[in-house]
């Protein structure tokens, strides 16, 4: 069943774009943190291995914070057990296996960096645990008058003092690719020999891996914070952890996510919530000093090192909840796909002057130049949807159209460009 059209080179034309936007280049602007260490330390109560990581502030020309390497990282409690944490990979501290807190301890982690400076934050205590009671979605209307699902959290807390709360989420849901293909390319030849000259060869074939439906998971990258010490009562009813707009692909088929609790103390609140602020900040550029930030961490022997972070212990809960969009939208159309999905015809991607005859049922084009529809495939951008029936059909000069195949976005055709094909372990229809 493997097609044997094939499809030989033509050439592609370049276009040099120029931009009049000219590039912003800051100056005398010095990073005030100047190479601090940053701390990121959320244990939590559960029983499982625990991470830390540490990294160092950086400038404005690098892309990524550079990790701290060859640390000693350990938890001690006020009995004097230690919990050390070893380096698996640059910058990130595990336990050697899974360890679990005591809400009656009093823990503190100290950090020794290998020029010697020593960090160690303040006694920190777990937090009473708290259960998520319910997690619900509610068609509604949101603020900036949007339609669509509300995420809901419930929890419950007889006690009289405040809760404050964190809150992180997991969402996987269905993708279905809309022009779906059980042929897929097969042979992408740049070497292909034909009739005394240099050709380049495509071929498609039946699929051999499952691409129809796939599972896309997206986590949430904001600080999501609740507190009850202004409520009424010690109860968190329907606080909103995500709202997804009815025009969301997410939410087309079947959707589920995972919701995380932390509950923490209202010191920690006040970090995150500090930290919230500046991530909201509308100056790219405003001047954040470490005493702004102030974290639980400090510096024990060293007049120039500087420390971000906070050590939080949290308890934790989660709960996971699943619908499907007929649930809120019976009989209403679906959200759009996730990209455009217009047929794309060999045409749109070369230039004019093209010729190309048949030879023994080959495509043969004049040789040269690089082929878009190759570089095409190669780069993962274009999916096979069918052949061009017209093709073989010479026009009044006796030449050929120029589209062998029809093709769109992979994505249109291959879900695997934004998920795996693989069913989560948890997934429920």
């Amino acid at each position: 069943m493997r097609k044997n059209l094939k499809w030989l080179t033509l050439p592609c034309l370049s276009l040099a774009i120029l931009s009049c936007v000219e590039e912003f280049e800051p100056e005398n602007i010095t990073d005030v943190l100047d190479g601090s260490l940053v701390v990121d330390a959320r244990i939590t109560d559960q029983n499982i291995q625990q991470t830390i990581f540490l990294t160092r502030t950086f400038s404005f020309d690098e892309i990524d914070p550079p990790p701290e390497i060859g640390a000693q990282v350990s938890i001690i409690d006020n009995l004097g057990k230690k919990i050390d944490f070893f380096e698996t990979q640059a910058g990130n501290y595990n336990t050697n296996g899974a360890v679990s807190l005591l809400q009656e301890r009093e823990y503190t982690l100290e950090i020794f960096t290998k020029d010697g400076v020593q960090y160690r934050s303040n006694k920190t205590t777990l937090p009473k645990q708290v259960e998520v009671s319910e997690l619900k979605a509610e068609r509604s209307i949101s603020n900036s008058n949007t339609d669509g699902i509300s995420i809901l959290v419930d929890n419950t807390d007889n006690t009289s003092s405040a809760n404050y709360f964190r809150y992180e989420y997991e969402e996987t849901y269905k993708v279905i690719p809309p022009d779906f293909n059980p042929f897929d390319w097969d042979e992408v030849d740049y070497d292909f020999f034909c009739e005394d000259d240099d050709g380049w060869e495509v071929t498609v074939s039946p699929r051999d891996e499952p691409a129809n439906i796939c599972f896309a998971t997206n986590k949430s990258n904001s600080i999501i914070l609740a507190s009850t010490a202004n409520l009424a009562s010690n109860n968190l009813d329907d606080f909103e952890v995500r709202f997804i707009g009815s025009d969301n692909y997410a939410i087309s088929h079947r959707y589920s996510i995972l919701v995380k609790q932390y509950h923490h103390d209202n010191h920690a609140a006040s970090f995150f919530g500090s930290l919230e602020d500046f991530s909201n900040s509308e100056s790219l550029f405003s001047n954040v000093q470490t005493g702004q930030l102030e974290g639980n961490i400090t510096v024990e022997n060293s007049d120039i090192a500087n420390v971000i972070g906070y050590f939080e212990l949290s308890s934790y809960s989660e709960k996971r909840m699943f619908f499907n969009y007929e649930d809120f939208y019976p009989n209403e159309s679906l959200p759009p796909y996730i990209i455009s999905c217009n047929v794309i015809r060999e045409p749109a991607l070369y230039p004019d002057g093209f010729h190309s005859t048949v030879i023994d049922g080959k495509v043969i084009v004049d040789r040269g130049s690089n082929s878009p529809l190759i570089e095409g495939i190669i780069a993962g951008q274009i999916g096979y949807i069918g052949d061009n029936e017209n093709f073989f059909e010479p026009d009044a000069n006796g030449e050929l159209s120029r589209a062998p195949f029809l093709v769109k976005p992979l994505g249109c055709i291959d879900c695997r460009t934004f998920g795996s094909n693989k069913t989560p372990n948890f997934w429920i229809e």
